[in-house]
C-alpha cells in the first residue's frame, strides 16, 4: 500500500537525478545513454497514472499486483543510483577533489560510465560494465511494467495536491473536547468507587470496557483516570498500555516502575511478581490495562492472582479491548461496560468541532453537506474527529460535496470500512507527506514518538526532493509532521516550553491503518515471529524482543530490509546486521552491544544510526567513516564510550551527533572540524589545552552550518579564554539558533571572560547557561541578540539579574537557581532609578520594557525575597504581553512589584513558595491587590506546604 506515497516521490528523485545530474556533451560506453533515457521515459509514463492506480487497487487485485512490481523495480533502480553516487563520492574524497559543500546534494556523476573520467578507482571496465548491466536490466522490467499499463486503462493526473496552507493561530487543530460519554462515564465511576451493601470495600474488580476499534474506549478510561473524585479514592493509579503481544513481564515491569518511580533490573517473571507483591501491599490502587488482544488465560492468571492477594481492599482493575471474549474471560462479565457508537446528533457535534473551528462564516453554507458527512461517520468518534479534521482545510461546497459523494464510503471488507474515514485524509495528502505517515508503522503500538527524531529517519529513508539541501530538507520535514498533526494522524501531544511539540503518540486504530497501508513493507516482529519475514520482501523490520533475551539475533540476509530497529536483546553478534546491505536507517539502541564489526562499511547506503544505551560499547571501529552518507549519529547514554576514531572526520554529510551523557567521551576528534554539514552537536565538551588530538573550542569556527551547540566545561582552564579569543568562533555562524553554555567551576574573571568572547550572531533565537560563576551574566554583546526569544539561566552565581527588559523579540525567561539573587530591581528591567525610586532621566519613559514577553518563570531562588517597581510620572508599558508568571520553591519571597496588576496576566502559579502563598491569601494577604485581576490563580498545596509551621 502507500504506493503513491512511496513510488511517485521516488520517481521524482529518480527523475531529478536522470535530467539535472547528468553532466552534458560526455559519451556513455555500452549505449547506456540510450538506457538512461528509456528510463526517464518510462518513469514518466507509470508517474502519471499513480494516483488513480493506488485508488483502484483497493477493490482490483491485478492493479494492486502490478503497483507492487513498480514499487519493487523503482526501489532497486533507487539503490543502484544510490551504490553508484557513493562511487563517486568515496572516489572523489580519496583523490581530494570535492569539497564538503560541493556534495551537500545528492550527485550522481556519470564518470563509472565514462572511459574518460580520471577518477583511479571507479573507473575500472568491470565496475563499469556492472552498473550499465543492472540499468539495463532493470529498464527492461520497467519497459515491461509500462507496457501493462494500458491494459488497465488508468486515468492520467494533471499534478500532485496542492501544498496545505498551514492555519496562522496553531499547527494543532485543537479537537480533544469529548462528547456522548457522560452516562458511560457517571457508570464507570460509580463501579469503581462502589462498596458492598454492609458498606465494606469488596475484593479487586476487573471491569471490562468493550467496542469497536475508535469508539472511544481509551478515551472513556482516560476520563476516570483523571476523575478529581478517582484520584481521591484510590492510594495509587497506574496506566499501561498493553497491546499485542501481551508481554506479562513488561507489564509488571511498567505496574513497578510507576509505583516506585524506577525500573526494575529483573528479567524472571517469578522474581517480578515478587517485586510487585512489595509494591502493591495492602494499597488500594487503579490500574488501567489499555487496548488488550489476549485471551490467553493462563498469561493472564499469574498476575491476576498475585493483584488480587496482596492489593489492598477496593482496589480495581480496568481493561479496554476491541475484542468481547477477551473482556469476558479476563474480567467480570456482570460488570462489563460495552460501548456503543455515538447517536447522529453527538457525531455531527464532534464533527463539527473539528472542521468549523475557525470557518464560522461558512457554518450555515456548509451544515446540511457536514451532517450528511457525519452522517457517515457511523457513530465512531475518530472517524468524526478525522473527517472534521480533513474537513477543515476544505473552503468550498464542491469540495465538501466530492468528499459526500466518494466511493471510499463504500468499502465492503470490515477493516476498509473502519478505514474509510481515512483514507479520505490519506488521499488528500501530498506523495511526501503519504511516505512519511505509512512510515510510522515501524513503530509499536502506543510508542512515544519523538519528532526531531522521526524526522532524521524520515530524512535518511530520502523521502524528500534531492534537489533539497539538508537544511530545506529538514524544513519540508517538519511542515510533513505538522500536517499529519493537524489532521489528526497524531495525538497525546507533550510540548517543550515554548509550545513546540517535541513529542507524540497515535491513536491505536491511526497506527492499524499505517499498518495496513504498508503491510507487504514493514513488520513488527518478535523473537517468536522472525522466521515469518524470510521469503518476504519486508523493507522495514522493528525486532521486539519480549522482555531482555539472551537468545542471539537470527541472522539477517533480507537484501530488501531499509529500516531495521532492534530492541530487548543482550546477546548480539556483531556481524549480524551487516547483511542486509539496503540498510538506511539502523537502530540498534539498548541492545548492550560490545562492539561493531570492521565491515560496518558495508552498510554504504546508511543514513541513520543510533547506537544510545549501548551500555558496554568502548569504541567505534575505524572504518566506520567510510559510511559517507550517514547523516545522523546517536550515541546517548553510552556510558563506556571512551573515544571516537579520527576517521569519523570523513563522514562528510554528517548533519547531526548525538552524544549527550556518555560521560567517558571527554572529548571529540580534530576531524570533526571538517564537518561543515554539522548541523547539530548536543554535547561538546571543550577538552584540555594539551590534547592535540582533540576538537577544541576555537574549531567551532569553522562549523559554520551548526544550528543547535551545547558546549560543556567552559571556563576550566586559562587557555579557554585564549582559544575563543583567537578569532570569532561563535559570531560568524549565522544558522546557529539554540545554544546552550554549561561552566565548570573556576574563578570568575575566566568564565566572565569566556563569556565575553564567545559572542553569537544576532540570528540566535535560544540561549542556555548554567553553572556560570560571574558576578551577573551580562556580556556586551547581549542587547545584540535581536532574534533571542528563549533565556534560560540556572545554578549560577550570580548576585545581579542582567538587564533584559530591552530585548525586542524575548517571549520566554526562565531564571533557575540563582541561590544568591536577593532582589529583582529596576536593573533587570534595563533602567535606571534615583534614589527615591523615580525613572532618571537618562531612562526614556516612552519606551516598552520586555515587549514581547509571554512567561517568565522564577525557580529555588532561595534567597530572593523582594521584587520592586519604579515610580515614574509618565506611563511606562512593561510586559504588556506577559501570559503566565510562576514562583516554584522561591521560599523567601514575600513581595511584588506595584506594576504587576498593570500587566494582562492570565496565570499565576505558586508553588513551594511558602511565605508569597501567605502573601497572596485570597483578600487577606498583603501582596493580594496586586494579584486579585488574575483569571488563574494556581496556588499548589504541595507536601513541603503542608509540612511548614
Amino acid at each position: 500500500m502507500a504506493v503513491d506515497g512511496i513510488v511517485s516521490v521516488l520517481l521524482d528523485q529518480l527523475l531529478s537525478i536522470v535530467r539535472q545530474q547528468v553532466e552534458p556533451g560526455i559519451r556513455l560506453v555500452m549505449g547506456v545513454e540510450n538506457e538512461v533515457s528509456n528510463l526517464e521515459s518510462n518513469l514518466q509514463a507509470v508517474g502519471a497514472v499513480l494516483v488513480d492506480a493506488e485508488k483502484r487497487q483497493l477493490k482490483e487485485m491485478e492493479v494492486r499486483r502490478w503497483l507492487d512490481e513498480l514499487k519493487d523495480v523503482s526501489y532497486e533502480i533507487d539503490d543502484v543510483l544510490d551504490e553508484w553516487s557513493t562511487a563517486i563520492l568515496k572516489s572523489n574524497l580519496e583523490n581530494g577533489v570535492q569539497t564538503a559543500r560541493s556534495i551537500s546534494k545528492k550527485k550522481v556523476c556519470f564518470s563509472l560510465l565514462f572511459p574518460c573520467c580520471p577518477s583511479s578507482q571507479t573507473s575500472h571496465v568491470g565496475y563499469r560494465l556492472d552498473i550499465a548491466h543492472k540499468i539495463k536490466s532493470l529498464n527492461g522490467r520497467l519497459d515491461d511494467i509500462a507496457i501493462r499499463r494500458d491494459r488497465y486503462n488508468f486515468s492520467p493526473s494533471i499534478n500532485a495536491m496542492n501544498e496545505l496552507e498551514r492555519p496562522r493561530t496553531t499547527s494543532i487543530v485543537d479537537v480533544s473536547k469529548i462528547l456522548g460519554r457522560d452516562k458511560e462515564e457517571e457508570n464507570l465511576i460509580s463501579k469503581l468507587l462502589c462498596a458492598t451493601a454492609s458498606g465494606q470495600e469488596r475484593d479487586l474488580l476487573i471491569i471490562p470496557i468493550v467496542g469497536m476499534g475508535g469508539i472511544g474506549k481509551t478515551t472513556l478510561a482516560q476520563l476516570v483516570y483523571n476523575n478529581n473524585a478517582v484520584k481521591a479514592h484510590f492510594d495509587k493509579r497506574i496506566w499501561v498500555c498493553v497491546s499485542d503481544p501481551f508481554d506479562e513481564a513488561k507489564i509488571v515491569k511498567t505496574i513497578i516502575e510507576q509505583l516506585t518511580g524506577q525500573e526494575p533490573k529483573l528479567v524472571d517473571l517469578e522474581a517480578l511478581l515478587q517485586r510487585l507483591i512489595e509494591s502493591i501491599s495492602d494499597k488500594k490502587f487503579f490500574l488501567v490495562l489499555d487496548d488488550v488482544w489476549t485471551y490467553d488465560y493462563q498469561r493472564w492468571e499469574p498476575l491476576k492472582q498475585t493483584l488480587e492477594l496482596y492489593g489492598g481492599l477496593g482496589s480495581r482493575v480496568l481493561l479496554t479491548t476491541r475484542m468481547k471474549k477477551v473482556g469476558i474471560r479476563m474480567g467480570e462479565p456482570d460488570h462489563l461496560i460495552e460501548l456503543e457508537k455515538l447517536s447522529e446528533e453527538e457525531c455531527w457535534l464532534l464533527f463539527s468541532q473539528a472542521a468549523f473551528s475557525r470557518k464560522d462564516k461558512k457554518h450555515e453554507e456548509l451544515k446540511e453537506i457536514g451532517r450528511k458527512i457525519a452522517a457517515k461517520c457511523g457513530g465512531l468518534p475518530l472517524a468524526a474527529k478525522t473527517v472534521g479534521s480533513h474537513m477543515y482545510f476544505k473552503t468550498s461546497t464542491k469540495e465538501w460535496q466530492d468528499v459526500l459523494d466518494s466511493e471510499l464510503w463504500d468499502l465492503e471488507d470490515a477493516d476498509m470500512n473502519l478505514f474509510s474515514p481515512l483514507l479520505l485524509s490519506y488521499y488528500d495528502l501530498s506523495p511526501e507527506v503519504k511516505r512519511c505517515f505509512a512510515y510510522c508503522a515501524i513503530f509499536p503500538k502506543d510508542a512515544l514518538i519523538d519528532r526531531d527524531d522521526l524526522i532524521h529517519q524520515w530524512i535518511s529513508q530520502g523521502i524528500f526532493d534531492l534537489k533539497k539541501n539538508i537544511m530545506e530538507k529538514e524544513v519540508a520535514a517538519l511542515k510533513c509532521f505538522e500536517n499529519l498533526a493537524m489532521r489528526s494522524f497524531f495525538q497525546d501531544f507533550v510540548s517543550d516550553v515554548e509550545w513546540n511539540t517535541v513529542r507524540c503518540k497515535m491513536h491505536d486504530i491511526v497506527h492499524d491503518f499505517a499498518q495496513f497501508l504498508s503491510r507487504n513493507e514493514s513488520s513488527i516482529s518478535t523473537n517468536e515471529s522472525i522466521q515469518d519475514i524470510y521469503g518476504r520482501k519486508t523493507r522495514h523490520l522493528n525486532l521486539m524482543f519480549q522482555a531482555e533475551t539472551n537468545d542471539s539475533l537470527p541472522l539477517l540476509k533480507s537484501r530488501y530490509l531499509r529500516t531495521l530497529v532492534v530492541s530487548n536483546i543482550v546477546a548480539m553478534r556483531p556481524y549480524e546486521f551487516v547483511h542486509p546491505t539496503c540498510l538506511r536507517t539502523l537502530n540498534l539502541s539498548r541492545c548492550l552491544i560490545k562492539e561493531l564489526p570492521e565491515n560496518i562499511d558495508a552498510l554504504i547506503h546508511l543514513r541513520y544510526l543510533n547506537l544510545s544505551h549501548n551500555l558496554e560499547l568502548k569504541e567505534l571501529p575505524s572504518r566506520i567513516g567510510n559510511l559517507c552518507n550517514l547523516q545522523t549519529l546517536r550515541l546517548l547514554h553510552c556510558y563506556s564510550l571512551e573515544r571516537l576514531p579520527e576517521t569519523v572526520g570523513k563522514l562528510i554529510r554528517l548533519r547531526n551527533l548525538f552524544t549527550f551523557a556518555s560521560y567517558r567521551l571527554r572529548w571529540l576528534p580534530k576531524g570533526i572540524g571538517r564537518l561543515s554539514s554539522l548541523g547539530m552537536i548536543n554535547e561538546f565538551r571543550v577538552p584540555n589545552g594539551g590534547n592535540e588530538e582533540a576538537f577544541k573550542l576555537g574549531d567551532l569556527r569553522k562549523l559554520t552550518n551548526l544550528q543547535q551547540l551545547y558546549i560543556r566545561g567552559l571556563g576550566d582552564a586559562r587557555d579557554h579564554v585564549e582559544e575563543a579569543k583567537q578569532a570569532p568562533v561563535l559570531e560568524n555562524n549565522k544558522e546557529l539558533l539554540n545554544l546552550t553554555l554549561y561552566f565548570s567551576s573556576s574563578r570568575r574573571e575566566i568564565h566572565e571572560d569566556v563569556l565575553e568572547a564567545l559572542k553569537p550572531h544576532s540570528n540566535l533565537e535560544s540561549l542556555r547557561i548554567a553553572f556560570y560563576e560571574g558576578f551577573t551574566v551580562s556580556p556586551s554583546w547581549l542587547m545584540s541578540l535581536t532574534s533571542l526569544k528563549r533565556l534560560v539561566m540556572l545554578d549560577s552565581s550570580c548576585e545581579v539579574l542582567p538587564p533584559l527588559g530591552r530585548l525586542p523579540s524575548l517571549e520566554t525567561l526562565e531564571i533557575l537557581a540563582l541561590e544568591r539573587v536577593e532582589k529583582v530591581g529596576a536593573e533587570f528591567l534595563g533602567v535606571e532609578i534615583d534614589d527615591g525610586g523615580h525613572l532618571s532621566n537618562s531612562s526614556s519613559s516612552s519606551i516598552t520594557l520586555f515587549p514581547k514577553l509571554k512567561k517568565l518563570r522564577f525557580e529555588r531562588m532561595d534567597e530572593l525575597r523582594e521584587w520592586v517597581g519604579i515610580t515614574s510620572s509618565t506611563p511606562l508599558r512593561i510586559m504588556p504581553r506577559l501570559n503566565s508568571l510562576e514562583f516554584v520553591s522561591c521560599i523567601s519571597m514575600e513581595a511584588l512589584p506595584d506594576f504587576l496588576p498593570t500587566i494582562p496576566l492570565q496565570n499565576l502559579i505558586i508553588q513551594c513558595s511558602w511565605t508569597l502563598e501567605d502573601c497572596c491569601e485570597k483578600e487577606t494577604g498583603k501582596e493580594w491587590t496586586k494579584v486579585s485581576h488574575i483569571p488563574n490563580i494556581q496556588i499548589e498545596a504541595s507536601l513541603w506546604g503542608q509540612q511548614r509551621g
